[in-house]
C-alpha cells in the first residue's frame, strides 16, 4: 500500500516537472517571439507576412497540388532569411500568430 502511494506521488511529481518544463519552454518561446518582433523593420514585416501567407497555404495545401505550395513556402522562407529574419521555430510561431490575427479579424 505504501509503495503504491509512493508511486502515485512520484508519478505526480514527475508529471508536474514535465508540465513546468513545458511552461518554461513556452515562456522562453514567447520571449524569443517578442524579441524577434521588436527587431523587425517595416520591410522585414512585409516579408514575414509573405512567409505567413506561404505557411498558411503550405499547411492547408491540397495533397494533389501540394508541390506548388511547398515551393512557395521554401521561396518565402529563403527570402525571409536573406533579409535578416532568423530561420528558427519562433519565426514560424510569429507567422502563425499573424495568420491567427488575420482569421480573427476576418470573422469580425
Amino acid at each position: 500500500m505504501i509503495t503504491a502511494v509512493c508511486a502515485v506521488v512520484f508519478g505526480f511529481l514527475l508529471g508536474g516537472s514535465d508540465l513546468a518544463d513545458r511552461w518554461r519552454t513556452r515562456q522562453l518561446e514567447r520571449a524569443r517571439i517578442a524579441e524577434i518582433a521588436a527587431g523587425l523593420d517595416r520591410f522585414q514585416w512585409w516579408v514575414l507576412e509573405d512567409l505567413a501567407d506561404a505557411r498558411q497555404a503550405f499547411l492547408n495545401r491540397d495533397r494533389a497540388s501540394g508541390d506548388e505550395q511547398v515551393r512557395a513556402f521554401i521561396a518565402a522562407r529563403d527570402a525571409a532569411t536573406k533579409v535578416g529574419i532568423p530561420d528558427e521555430f519562433a519565426v514560424y510561431r510569429l507567422a502563425d500568430q499573424i495568420i491567427h490575427d488575420r482569421d480573427r479579424h476576418a470573422l469580425m
